[in-house]
């Protein structure tokens, strides 16, 4: 409950982030029986990475400091979406699918959160209380 009553919880993009990591600890569980660890950790950082930086940047002031976070989120959708595809012959197609789906839908979100905090007239970030 307390998650969900946060305002950042209404940023689809921290939803899709966060529903994308639920399910990494079960694909974990599955990857840890095939693959190297590390392979299985870069997954792992690479999709908790995308979430705390999207909550990162949403409690910035600055347009800057927003971007930059909302920046990082999308290099860690990026490489999540490298890494899933490294161990997609570990996964059923199904499972895989639904992954990437997600992550593309993060990447397309992240920048459309990039280009409206870069334009000029996107106003300072104000936070709701």
């Amino acid at each position: 409950m307390e998650e969900t009553s946060d305002p950042l919880w209404r940023l689809h993009s921290y939803r899709v982030a966060r529903c994308l990591l639920d399910h990494l600890q079960g694909d974990a569980v599955v990857l840890a029986a095939h693959v190297d660890p590390k392979t299985v950790a870069q997954l792992s950082r690479a999709v908790a990475s995308m979430g705390a930086n999207i909550a990162e940047g949403y409690s910035r002031r600055s347009n800057a400091d927003r971007s930059r976070f909302y920046g990082y989120a999308l290099g860690s959708t990026r490489e999540a979406m490298l890494w899933y595809r490294s161990v997609a012959w570990c996964l059923d197609h199904d499972t895989l699918e639904l992954r990437m789906a997600c992550l593309m839908q993060a990447r397309c979100l992240l920048i459309g959160m990039l280009k409206a905090v870069q334009r000029s007239d996107a106003p300072p970030f104000e936070p709701r209380v």
